[in-house]
């Protein structure tokens, strides 16, 4: 698949065709995994620009400007976090779906915790959701073989696997920015409280909408049912997503960008060469 072969780190500019043969809930037969996958593609363009404006705040900062390993790192991070919101914007309207993440009060949610909090404590949050991002694509979607479902629409996973193969490379960028400015485990525990008392809640309200769409008379109860299915994957990922909280958990030196791990799950995709830094701007 060409979207998946680019391996360089920087952002594809894919062209996908948003022309689905089966949209809403035809596109894949297992109920909880629609859903879930439909929610996170309307949480994308709220907690992605969250994520850009957090390290952005930094760019001027002699924590970048003055590592010029760390200023590629992040120039190349923002150019992918661009496309991966602009692109989900065009998936959920193809789906018929992006009203729901429109009316969502995430947006309001982010850009309060933007305005409300320091600089540092929204890079800390910012890292914690691309770690959360990372512990869902691979306890979600690699783990449960999801990403080469035959039942699932083609169209539609495309933009998923390309999305989360950027994901892979990209992970580890606001942690070793965040660990270069601050190791206490205060801070990552603020940003933690912060995800699960502000973002997640309004997570689960568009959850609630999406099955409100699908099923309006059970909604509440199909949510429930769909939401134990999902902790039973999420329950075996407690230790991925406790690593956040080491300060010495994936800090990148500098020149360097490849892990046993991310490599293993990459070649599940069929990417099978080291993920590199762009060195041109063609």
């Amino acid at each position: 698949m060409k979207t998946i072969e680019a391996i360089q780190f920087h952002s594809k500019k894919i062209n996908f065709d948003f022309n689905f043969e089966n949209t809403s809930d035809a596109w894949c037969d297992t109920r909880h995994m629609r859903v879930f996958w439909e929610a996170v593609s309307l949480i994308t363009p709220s907690a992605e620009k969250y994520i850009m404006r957090s390290v952005l705040a930094y760019k001027n900062e002699e924590i970048i400007k003055g590592n010029s390993w760390l200023q590629t790192l992040v120039n190349e991070f923002i150019e992918q976090e661009r496309e991966h919101t602009h692109i989900h914007i065009k998936l959920n309207k193809a789906l018929g779906i992006n009203d729901i993440g429109e009316n969502s009060s995430l947006e309001k949610t982010m850009r309060g915790l933007t305005e409300d909090l320091s600089i540092l404590d929204n890079l800390a949050i910012a890292a914690a959701l691309e770690h959360l991002f990372f512990s869902v694509i691979k306890l979600t979607f690699i783990d449960t073989g999801f990403y080469k479902d035959q039942t699932v629409d083609k169209k539609v996973l495309e933009v998923f696997k390309w999305h989360w193969c950027e994901e892979l490379e990209h992970h580890s960028v606001t942690i070793s920015l965040l660990s270069n400015l601050d190791s206490s485990y205060k801070t990552r525990i603020r940003a933690a409280y912060n995800i699960v008392f502000k973002f997640i809640p309004d997570c689960w309200k568009i959850i609630l909408e999406l099955e409100r769409l699908y099923s309006p008379k059970n909604y509440r109860f199909n949510a429930m049912i769909d939401t134990i299915k999902l902790l039973n994957y999420f329950r075996k990922g407690i230790g991925v997503s406790s690593k956040f909280f080491d300060p010495a958990y994936d800090v990148i030196p500098a020149g360097k960008w490849s892990w046993t791990y991310i490599e293993q799950w990459r070649k599940s995709f069929g990417v099978n060469e080291p993920v590199n830094i762009r060195s041109d701007k063609n």
